[in-house]
């Protein structure tokens, strides 16, 4: 499967969920900051009602009218005198407190006095100064004893009861009678949420969208899933069906060994000779390949002679592609030639890379190839002056049933395994392969492996 795939599966993923948590975050710091909004400003309303509301109350009603009330206020001795229609009330106080405090106080504890139903009053005014200043949710509120925390008179009914989500400070009413009003409030969630919508919105079109993003990539990797099995059936099937008619190859060239060689020329058997090695050659590496498909690759490690290993695969490509003119050179720069790797795999994987170089150059390919060992590393280098690999493309080249199109010549044929089964080899031998590409220029594979010998050669 593609690692970009997975990679851009896992980024989607990641970013859902850091989104998510980033909203709920964000959602829940914005709904308290909108709670203590709400609450400071109908703290700062209830206060401004209470100084001021039972002042215009009072005028409304024309309580004062015939007879206005003579207050004043005794600063040395603490003291507030009420004188009313010849009624005079004393009053003691606490230093600390306003002017304006303690009349609003004296007028509270006058209107106390004779009415019964201060809620109402408190009710009527706390709604006016509310309305004006936007609060339109459900409220209740309660009258309360601020020495015993008795509730003496409430708001709430059948009708309005208030889940109490917002809870306002307590106002202190009056001198003498010690009364403290409280308001609770509903959680205004219309409120707050209309005041997010279009911060809503767009997070939740972003949502969508990665959602949908993460959809694509699923469906996108089941494909790829699905593509992939199908290639892999039909690549164990392919060496499935080679696995016959090389059995019947073999077969027919091993008996014409057995009975026809006396009539043959030197040419002629040599040919023979050679064909029957290839074919048995083959028929190795399709029954490695199709065990490497089924159980893993694995490397059977056996003496190597690396200099006639590759000048065997020289003369092949030279008697195949006879026609292109073919110049393939090779410079050995070893210390040592015999060297620990698997018999098949190995010069496969080689094999491979000197093809690429013949199928990717132009009309007379010219292949140069260098062998040197550094230290305890052996260092293949296959070099061609053909077309190039685009640089967008060098990282995808290693990838199974991934090919590169030529484009300025007639179409390449294969499968778009002989980069992946080589990098799998040299891999599986310990080492690594690097790609170095211009376009135009020519591409050069560099094969590094570790280097093992048999000390007595």
């Amino acid at each position: 499967m593609n690692r970009r795939i997975h990679i851009a599966w896992g980024v989607s993923m990641f970013a859902i969920f850091c989104l998510l948590i980033f909203q709920t975050f964000w959602l829940i710091r914005m709904f308290h900051y909108k709670k203590v909004e709400y609450l400071n400003t109908a703290n700062n309303v209830l206060a401004t009602a209470m100084e001021t509301g039972f002042e215009e109350h009072l005028l409304q009603n024309q309580i004062f009218k015939d007879s206005p009330p003579r207050i004043s206020v005794d600063r040395e001795n603490a003291t507030l005198k009420f004188v009313w229609k010849g009624d005079t009330t004393s009053i003691a106080f606490e230093e600390k407190e306003g002017y304006l405090t303690l009349l609003r106080k004296t007028f509270y504890d006058f209107v106390n006095q004779r009415s019964t139903e201060n809620i109402v009053m408190l009710d009527s005014i706390c709604k006016s100064y509310f309305v004006r200043n936007g609060i339109t949710g459900k409220y209740i509120l309660e009258l309360v004893d601020t020495e015993t925390g008795r509730i003496i008179a409430t708001t709430e009914n059948g009708s309005s009861r208030v889940s109490k989500n917002i809870i306002s400070n307590m106002i202190d009413l009056g001198l003498t009678s010690h009364h403290g009003l409280i308001a609770y409030f509903d959680m205004p969630y219309k409120v707050f949420f209309s005041q997010l919508t279009g911060v809503l919105i767009s997070s939740f079109l972003l949502v969508i969208f990665l959602g949908v993003c993460f959809i694509y990539q699923w469906k996108t990797i089941s494909f790829q899933r699905n593509v992939a099995k199908v290639r892999e059936e039909f690549m164990s099937s392919m060496v499935h069906e080679l696995k016959f008619p090389l059995s019947i190859i073999k077969k027919k060239l091993l008996a014409l060994k057995q009975e026809g060689v006396d009539n043959l020329n030197e040419r002629q058997l040599e040919a023979l000779n050679g064909g029957f090695d290839r074919v048995l050659h083959l028929n190795n590496f399709v029954f490695k390949l199709l065990n490497a498909w089924k159980q893993g690759f694995k490397v059977t490690w056996e003496k190597l002679s690396l200099q006639d290993s590759i000048d065997e695969l020289v003369r092949q490509f030279n008697s195949v592609f006879e026609k292109r003119n073919v110049s393939i050179k090779v410079d050995y720069q070893l210390s040592r030639n015999v060297i620990e790797a698997d018999p098949i795999h190995f010069p496969n994987a080689i094999s491979n890379l000197i093809e690429n170089a013949i199928k990717y150059s132009g009309g007379s390919p010219k292949v140069e190839i260098s062998c040197k060992d550094e230290g305890n590393m052996l260092i293949i280098s296959v070099k061609d002056h053909g077309f190039g690999i685009p640089e967008k493309l060098r990282e995808k080249i290693f990838e199974r049933y991934f090919r590169v199109a030529r484009g300025r010549s007639a179409d390449v044929h294969g499968f778009g395994i002989g980069l992946s089964y080589v990098k799998q080899v040299i891999e599986a031998h310990g080492g690594v392969i690097r790609v170095d590409s211009t376009e135009g220029v020519g591409t050069t594979f560099t094969v590094m492996v570790p280097l093992v010998t048999d000390e007595n050669d």
